[in-house]
């Protein structure tokens, strides 16, 4: 049972992990954005170029940002998050998908809710719904 729901759950968190991997995102929208700025600027006026100091910005720009989004969708696809984390849990001797420990102010947080037992003790108190006045 768990033989065949580990191969499946671990493609399925890898298969999760590239649909929300950031660098497909924000190439998308980098590459959708420099296409829309190199149609604009090929077909701007010359007054238009004339109000950035003579210099096409909008084609210029447009290109610069179709590179940079083909870079981070190209990255993406190279080097899958999935691959990454799988390897990463490898290294560390866990299984994938693994729970990462909290670092940093994540272990601050856990560490104090779990000295503390909770939150909102002050409803346990008397006086009602712990309220000001109540």
């Amino acid at each position: 049972m768990s033989t065949e729901q580990a191969p499946s759950t671990s493609r399925r968190a890898a298969r999760a992990a590239n649909l929300f991997d950031l660098r497909r995102i924000i190439g998308g929208l980098f590459t959708a954005w420099g296409i829309l700025l190199i149609i604009l600027g090929a077909t701007d006026s010359e007054a238009e170029a004339n109000k950035a100091a003579g210099i096409n910005i909008n084609l210029w720009a447009g290109i610069g940002m179709l590179l940079l989004g083909l870079f981070f969708i190209a990255w993406a696809l190279t080097r899958p998050l999935g691959e990454q984390l799988a390897d990463a849990a490898e290294e560390e001797g866990g299984e994938y998908p693994a729970r990462a420990a909290p670092r940093g102010v994540d272990a601050a947080a856990l560490a104090s809710h779990q000295r503390s037992g909770g939150t909102r003790r002050d409803r346990d108190r008397t006086g009602g719904e712990g309220g000001a006045g109540t």
